[in-house]
């Protein structure tokens, strides 16, 4: 159509006459023959427009206060599950403010802890991929079901060998082998792999003024000592395989919203 229409537009195609190259009439796509008014000479009118539908993006700016609030939400519920299961062996002891609620040991700062942790980590990744990564591939269930499974199998794997009485150095070996396997096939990006370490170090470092200031929680085995405060080396691999499933998740939930806010917009058109 747009070949046609540059078609019609060239000097050899339109009949010659002055009132044509004079006319300032708009050109319409529907090619019709209208007689001009006391005149005999007929011309094409044709105006373009834009067949194309709009496109809308969500910006973190305009999204970021739903997103957060799903993502401390998802935190403050799911996150004391999946702790719950290093609770369970007894990797993790909760002392100050601990409750149990059936099978479950945790602590009442627990879940808003864990909140604040998905809505850092997922705001953060939404900050990199506006900033710096603006061809990032976008969220989607499937893979943030495969990330979630990933986690929780991961966890549950770290607390049998813990539970089996796996040496310390083993367990981190084999964790570690996973946790690069896990990131590779659910992230497999240079800018995951770097937030992933940073989460991976320095959560089990923001630890240590929990338990040594508030005495929230210990751990009963540690086989590390780091500012007074004992700690187990290899969770830092269960904080990093967490990030590829906050990263997916908080993709996911930016396009669930992006798509909220495209329906929306249609709508009130």
């Amino acid at each position: 159509m747009q070949s046609l229409t540059a078609l019609c537009s060239s000097g050899s195609f339109l009949p010659i006459s002055p009132n044509l190259h004079n006319s300032k009439q708009p050109i319409r796509s529907v090619y019709s023959q209208k007689k001009h008014e006391k005149s005999n000479t007929k011309y094409i009118d044709s105006r373009p427009y834009c067949t194309m539908g709009k496109q809308s993006k969500t910006s973190l700016s305009d999204a970021w206060p739903t997103i957060s609030l799903s993502l401390f939400g998802s935190g403050f519920f799911l996150g004391p599950l999946i702790d719950g299961i290093h609770s369970r062996v007894d990797l993790v002891t909760y002392h100050n403010g601990s409750i149990d609620i059936g099978p479950l040991h945790t602590n009442i700062w627990v879940p808003p802890l864990l909140g604040l942790f998905y809505c850092t980590v997922g705001l953060l990744q939404l900050f990199l991929d506006e900033k710096f990564s603006p061809k990032a591939p976008e969220g989607s269930l499937e893979k943030t079901a495969s990330s979630l499974i990933a986690v929780v199998v991961f966890i549950e794997a770290s607390a049998e060998m813990y539970k089996a009485g796996v040496a310390d150095n083993i367990e981190g070996y084999i964790l570690f082998a996973a946790a690069e396997f896990i990131w590779l096939f659910l992230d497999g990006s240079r800018q995951g792999f770097a937030l992933a370490c940073i989460v991976g170090l320095g959560c089990p470092l923001a630890e240590i003024p929990m338990m040594k200031l508030f005495h929230l929680w210990y751990y009963p085995q540690a086989n590390i000592i780091l500012f007074g405060q004992g700690l187990v080396t290899w969770t830092i691999t269960c904080y990093f395989v967490y990030t590829p499933f906050l990263i997916n998740f908080s993709r996911w939930l930016k396009s669930v919203t992006a798509s909220a806010t495209a329906d929306g917009s249609d709508r009130s058109d």
